[in-house]
């Protein structure tokens, strides 16, 4: 499923931009002209020179890295409106890679550009330093979880962070606006693909998603939150 060409003019959808750049530079990346990438092809790999930030003008972007027994690991995904490729500036090189999961049309900013700006936009600076800031406390949540958590309670905290960031209503359900295959999900939750297989199965049963092929996930919010409630109350009554 590929997002259709947006309207970036009127910002609805520009939220990495709204809060890290601002004013002229934000006009400027919505103009300059932007380079496809096709779905499965990288963006950038690993150990890379680090000298651009990238503007995602539609598709999806994964960040990935590779575990020690070889299998790719998700990092982040980034939508249509998000800034990726930012955290990188501190070695010089890439630390991870970023591959397209669907027909991507990306704006690249040379980093010294990049850095002019937030020299010049105290705002901006400030808001940069709080999306930094928040993708480390995410990546740290994402740690904690890999390191403590079961398979099924790293599934269910995956789809729920999914429906936060890909979801739309759908009656009482929440529908995720990209479609993730069950590999995806194996690479998120670090996890092979014929478990996960088998967990999808299980909260299928239980109601708490519905799953089809063609269709995508839609997910039960309130009972996926009602499941990790009753995992952590049963870890505690256990302490």
């Amino acid at each position: 499923m590929i997002h259709t060409a947006m309207n970036l003019g009127d910002h609805r959808h520009c939220t990495a931009l709204s809060s890290c750049f601002r004013g002229k530079l934000c006009d400027q990346l919505m103009n300059r002209p932007g380079r496809p990438v096709a779905k499965g092809h990288p963006v950038y790999g690993l150990g890379d020179p680090a000298q651009s930030v990238f503007f995602l003008r539609q598709g999806l972007v994964k960040l990935t890295s590779m575990t020690e027994d070889g299998r790719e690991s998700i990092l982040r995904l980034h939508q249509a409106g998000d800034v990726f490729g930012d955290l990188c500036h501190c070695t010089g090189e890439r630390r991870e890679q970023a591959v397209a999961m669907e027909d991507c049309d990306i704006v690249e900013l040379n980093f010294d550009e990049f850095i002019t700006h937030l020299q010049g936009n105290r705002q901006a600076f400030l808001l940069f330093l709080s999306n930094v800031a928040q993708q480390l406390s995410s990546a740290y949540e994402q740690i904690q979880t890999l390191s403590f958590s079961s398979t099924m309670e790293r599934l269910v905290r995956t789809l729920t962070r999914l429906a936060d960031e890909f979801g739309v209503p759908e009656g009482e359900w929440i529908k995720l606006t990209h479609y993730f295959r069950q590999d995806d999900l194996a690479q998120m939750i670090g996890a092979r693909r014929e478990v996960v297989s088998t967990l999808l199965n299980q909260l299928r049963e239980e109601g708490l998603i519905t799953y089809a092929r063609k269709d995508g996930l839609l997910l039960r919010r309130a009972g996926l939150d009602g499941y990790l409630l009753s995992t952590e109350k049963s870890s505690a009554s256990l302490k």
